[in-house]
């Protein structure tokens, strides 16, 4: 019996000297990685946001912008990113669009982050007006619904739980009596 306990206790002693020197050595690469974050140029870390103008709002879900004021010309064309809204042919297509030309007319100075450009050109961006984010609103509003395929991103989380609310509130397309969720109306 004796033996069983000293056994034991010797397990229990490599078993934690073992853990307590892999914490050590997780804490000693832990500080080498934040020291070297410390020490990156705050430059690596700023945010890719840009000034953009309004030249046309093509539909709900696609802007064409200019980098520089008054021109008419669109140097990008952007897709609101982690979010879809109907189709010009599709219920609320045509008020998603009126909406965002209330909210942006054109000329107006909008913030552009973009998330990543597609193969065909657009850049997939979070577009914000005044502080807010288009995108956000568009939810909100009932006008669009999130990509749950594309919308990976932690923020994503909170337009998920406005679109339940615009749901619950049965605003825009969400009042309407169609039992085929929007994101399945072209199928």
């Amino acid at each position: 019996c004796l033996d069983k306990g000293l056994a034991a206790r010797a397990l229990f002693a490599r078993n934690h000297s073992v853990f307590a020197y892999g914490g050590l050595r997780m804490t000693i690469r832990t500080l080498a990685v934040l020291s070297m974050l410390a020490l990156t140029p705050h430059s690596v870390w700023a945010v890719t946001l840009w000034d953009a103008y309004v030249v046309n709002v093509e539909d709900g879900n696609t802007v064409s912008v200019s980098t520089k004021a008054g021109k008419e010309e669109a140097d990008a064309v952007l897709l609101f990113y982690g979010i879809e809204a109907p189709s010009m042919s599709q219920p609320f297509g045509p008020e998603a669009r009126a909406y965002l030309q209330r909210m942006m007319p054109k000329g107006s100075k909008i913030g552009v982050e973009p998330v990543g450009q597609l193969e065909s050109g657009p850049i997939s961006a979070l577009v914000q007006v005044g502080g807010d984010s288009v995108n956000y609103k568009l939810v909100m509003e009932g006008l669009a619904w999130v990509d749950r395929q594309k919308c990976r991103a932690v923020f994503c989380r909170r337009w998920l739980i406005q679109e339940h609310q615009a749901v619950l509130d049965r605003r825009g397309i969400w009042g309407l009596n169609i039992g085929t969720p929007p994101w399945q109306w072209s199928r």
